[in-house]
């Protein structure tokens, strides 16, 4: 219940004030230090697997050190436990950065503005912007919100309710790692097998339970799905079920296939990548075409299934 009531303070901590852009932000410290780490060990004469996996082993062991050796400290304060918890709990939840990000590009969208809505996209999307088209747009960045959805906010709130703030912190660690390292290219193949393996691990619930309360808050209105024939919460359930394995990552596709569902749209298809265009498969059925719209409404989804799962987990903890 502790962890519940100081996890329900950083939520709404973060609603109102954000993710604070500064350097001393612990995950762009982490982030420092996982660079650091790598830029020691990668041109070791060893195996790339065999330093990738002693990287994660220091990068997890360092902040974990930290971590209590801070709580520790804040056990002389009066309520400091409580305080450093909150913060953690904070620095590793960023609700109102996607919703930002997701509204700058609608934003751009409503007014036209196809340049400013590429380059609001380059700040979330990992694919090539500059030729995406309107259509494109929209698809990508409910595909990046679907996905961090589940990195961002259900994931860390997960293992912050289960393990506390040092839980919280964990998984923001690992998932970093991943983030810098869990790249399919010449340079992270193998030094960055460890931590994409440990991501997927990690995720591996939490992104089916994102899949899940999408699918039950899709039953809830009809969103942009109640323009199509079909009950919201079936289709979203039958398409999750369906394409959930049609993305490269073994979790992403559950969130991204249930938002498909919810909001009756197709997600995927081709991609531009360093200029090598990628076809990728579709996801969802392609019963109408993507509106600017369907950026708020996959907000409003995340956001609605946010607060599920914060009530059942409540009701859960009482009982």
């Amino acid at each position: 219940m502790k962890n519940y009531i100081l996890l329900v303070i950083a939520i709404v901590l973060d609603l109102l004030i954000g993710d604070p852009v500064t350097s001393i932000h612990p995950v762009r410290l982490i982030g420092s230090l996982i660079l650091k780490i790598e830029h020691f060990l990668y041109n070791k004469n060893l195996s790339k697997r065999f330093t990738g996996f002693i990287g994660v082993s220091i990068s997890l062991g360092i902040v974990i050190i930290i971590f209590f050796f801070l709580y520790k400290l804040s056990c002389f304060i009066p309520y400091g436990k409580e305080i450093f918890s909150v913060l953690v709990f904070y620095s590793t939840i960023a609700i109102k950065d996607l919703a930002v990000h997701g509204m700058r590009i609608k934003k751009a969208l409503d007014n036209s503005d196809i340049l400013l809505a590429r380059k609001n996209a380059g700040m979330i999307l990992s694919r090539d912007v500059d030729n995406l088209s309107q259509e494109k747009i929209i698809t990508g960045t409910v595909e990046s919100i679907s996905e961090n959805s589940s990195d961002s906010i259900i994931a860390p709130v997960f293992f912050g309710l289960i393990f506390g703030p040092m839980g919280a912190l964990t998984y923001r660690v690992i998932n970093t790692m991943d983030a810098m390292w869990g790249y399919k290219n010449e340079r992270y193949i193998d030094f960055g097998r460890t931590a994409a393996i440990l991501d997927d691990v990690v995720n591996y619930i939490p992104a089916r339970l994102t899949g899940l309360l999408i699918c039950l808050v899709s039953g809830l209105n009809g969103w942009g799905s109640g323009k199509v024939a079909g009950n919201p919460l079936i289709t979203t359930w039958k398409i999750m079920i369906r394409n959930h394995d049609k993305t490269a990552s073994p979790n992403a596709g559950y969130p991204e296939a249930a938002m498909a569902g919810a909001l009756g749209i197709q997600l995927g298809g081709e991609a531009s990548y360093f200029g090598k265009i990628v076809s990728k498969p579709t996801i969802g059925d392609n019963k109408r075409e993507p509106e600017v719209a369907d950026i708020s409404n996959s907000l409003r989804i995340i956001a609605v299934s946010v607060v599920l799962f914060l009530f059942a987990f409540g009701i859960i903890i009482v009982a």
